[in-house]
């Protein structure tokens, strides 16, 4: 018996970067972005295009169109923020979900060896301890990381690291299904010990 597909987001490691494809379909025709024209390029539902159109026109990326009576809408960049595509929600506001995981992978890869504190100081925004060296476990335990020096809450020492894998410049997130997906090379790291 087949089972039924579950709704929802899929996780990064099993589908393309739908936002980004959207955002370069647009950017190649800037004068006359239409949702059909860019389902058709990408293949996306047309649904998700128009929902994006609309989310980028709120944030100030894109200017709609008047339509004639009997046409469809259409827009026109006018923000113009390069090869990225702006995740943005709805309302247009920034998507700030992996910021934290961002800026912490910043600084690891500037850093090389480090310890928590480390990376919250390098960090643009404030992040908590806890969730700093949650990262850094998690890392750890999908071989990003070696230990250079072990924690010992004895002597109010914290671990210090060194980053042995930095595959680019994109953080690998950490997954609900306790894996650790990598975008800047698609693969995807089993946490060891069932973190």
């Amino acid at each position: 018996m087949a089972t039924a597909k579950k709704a929802g987001r899929r996780p990064a490691d099993q589908g393309g970067d739908g936002r980004q494809d959207m955002w370069a379909a647009l950017r190649a025709t800037p004068e006359t972005i239409t949702v059909s024209a860019i389902a058709n390029q990408t293949g996306i539902h047309r649904s998700t295009v128009l929902r994006y159109l609309q989310a980028l026109t709120a944030g100030g990326y894109l200017d709609a169109c008047p339509a004639a009576v009997g046409q469809a809408g259409s827009w026109r960049l006018v923000r113009n923020v390069g090869h990225h595509a702006p995740r943005v929600r709805r309302d247009g506001s920034p998507v700030t979900q992996g910021e934290v995981t961002g800026q912490l992978w910043l600084a690891m890869v500037g850093l090389k060896d480090f310890d928590c504190h480390d990376l919250i100081q390098n960090a643009s925004i404030e992040i908590p301890e806890a969730t700093a060296k949650d990262y850094c476990k998690r890392l750890l335990a999908a071989g990003y990381l070696r230990v250079l020096v072990k924690a010992d809450p004895h002597l109010s020492r914290v671990a210090r690291y060194r980053l042995i894998r930095s595959s680019g410049p994109k953080a690998p997130p950490v997954q609900r299904v306790r894996q650790i997906y990598d975008p800047n090379t698609g693969a995807v790291y089993a946490l060891e010990g069932g973190l």
